[in-house]
């Protein structure tokens, strides 16, 4: 059961997200969120879903922070949470159908929950389908995520072949299927090559910029280029669900361990942390750094 509510977690990273109209109390949640503050996330929007119960972003967010929140919560707590992310999501759908983010959360929260919580991949396929009428792209990367749950990466592979052959000008479809070339497949050379496709379909596509980065801290090859993409990225301010500055610090660091600088490195851990106090991960990387 604990095992199932954390796996959520990864809902706070995978989504991709079409830009909402403005809200200062999201854009508060993001701030919260993005310094580990989960409890004040939680307790801001529960009460700002109060005040606006038909307004179905503020549902969506309030199921994220849920998701972020479950880590630091007890066995039991953690159970109510996993119940309340499922009905924020299932809220967030039946206000606005279309809101293909949202049925996204609730498709991901089925993967994950068990079903004495309401999850089960029947629902997950069903959510899918729904998604695929609305948006075909979305409705690739849906199908692709239930493939990736049954661990059948044939079936993954040829959901995000399908969406680049499908959309060959989008920079979201080279993205998503160059993630999942980097992440699953470890497959550099390829996915490399997809996320130049995604920037030749729009130079300022900045995730790729992001990701190649990334690749190059993971691979140990083309470091100058993923430097200077990460710097690039840097000088950017996410929007959504773009990769977190933090984790561009972090990568631009472990690049400079690649390239022997430990000074550099350090300073970007350290410019990490500041951004995301507490993070395992850069913990463990700035230990390493003199």
């Amino acid at each position: 059961m604990k095992i199932a509510v954390v796996a959520l977690l990864g809902l706070a990273t995978v989504l991709s997200l079409i830009a909402q109209p403005a809200d200062p109390v999201i854009d508060q949640v993001k701030t919260f969120m993005n310094s580990n503050q989960y409890e004040k996330a939680v307790d801001l929007l529960e009460k700002a879903v109060a005040a606006k119960p038909n307004d179905a972003t503020r549902h969506f967010w309030l199921a994220r922070a849920y998701v972020a929140a479950a880590p630091d919560a007890g066995m039991f707590s953690m159970m109510s949470l996993g119940r309340k992310v499922g009905n924020e999501f299932a809220t967030a759908v039946k206000l606005d159908p279309n809101y293909i983010e949202a049925r996204l959360g609730l498709l991901d929260f089925d993967l994950m929950a068990p079903g004495l919580m309401g999850g089960g991949v029947d629902k997950a396929r069903e959510q899918a389908g729904e998604i695929r009428k609305r948006d075909a792209l979305a409705g690739h990367r849906a199908f692709a995520k239930i493939a990736a749950k049954n661990k059948d990466i044939n079936a993954e592979r040829a959901e995000y072949v399908a969406a680049v052959r499908e959309n060959p000008n989008s920079p979201q479809a080279h993205y998503w299927y160059g993630t999942f070339l980097l992440l699953t497949e470890k497959n550099y050379k390829a996915s490399g090559e997809e996320f130049e496709a995604a920037l030749r379909v729009h130079v300022n596509y900045m995730p790729a910029y992001f990701q190649i980065g990334h690749l190059a801290a993971l691979s140990g090859a083309n470091l100058a280029q993923g430097e200077g993409a990460l710097q690039k990225y840097l000088a950017y301010k996410p929007v959504d669900d773009d990769p977190p500055l933090y984790r561009a610090h972090y990568w631009l660091g472990r690049i400079y361990e690649k390239q022997g600088k430990k000074a550099d490195s350090r300073a970007q851990f350290q410019a990490a942390l500041r951004l995301r106090p507490g993070d395992k991960e850069v913990n463990e990387a700035l230990k390493r750094a003199p």
